[in-house]
């Protein structure tokens, strides 16, 4: 019997090993606050902003704007210096756009909006490339406030959140199972 729970043990070990290396990035809210809009005085300056951040591989930003005035082109280097619009290498347009870094390399990011990026609207994002976001991000996670806007349900906001949980459950009722059985026959 102290054999099946040994094995058992070793078991429940290697399962939280293998869930605890499948670890997600922080979500980041762009601008935090003042989302994704044109700069004053008042608001974010949105390199500033990301310079406090010590971002990781696969970390996620959340770009809320207003989509009549507002949308955002992954550009290169050379668009994002000249605030060119003409030719982005992705381009969303909802309102509630999620990117996930997936890679080291520097992304960059401005408004398609006629002007916008001349007025701040850019933001260049320098990822670290050492593997999963430790999830404790240097600044607020998005924040779930039921008063953000009317109509507003935090579970539709969370999906990315539920994904990662479900994704780490299965794999660890998969691992059990598959070491269970094995320590069984």
């Amino acid at each position: 019997m102290s054999f099946v729970l040994s094995k058992s043990a070793i078991a429940l070990l290697l399962v939280m090993a293998i869930v605890s290396r499948v670890s997600f990035g922080a979500v980041y809210k762009v601008g935090d606050d003042a989302g994704w809009s044109i700069p004053n005085a008042q608001s974010v300056n949105y390199n500033a902003w990301a310079e406090a951040i010590d971002f990781h591989v696969g970390d996620i930003l959340s770009f809320e704007y207003n989509s009549l005035f507002h949308s955002v082109l992954e550009v290169s280097r050379e668009d994002y210096e000249s605030c060119n619009t003409q030719s982005p290498m992705k381009s969303y347009t909802t309102g509630k756009d999620s990117i996930t870094l997936e890679s080291s390399d520097p992304r960059y990011f401005i408004c398609g909006a006629p002007g916008h990026c001349q007025l701040g609207m850019k933001l260049e994002i320098s990822t670290n490339g050492a593997g999963n976001s430790p999830n404790v991000p240097t600044r607020p996670m998005l924040q779930l406030s039921p008063y953000s806007s009317p109509g507003w349900n935090p579970w539709l906001e969370s999906s990315v959140w539920q994904l990662q949980l479900a994704t780490k459950l299965v794999i660890a009722v998969a691992a059990l199972a598959i070491f269970s059985i094995g320590f069984i026959y």
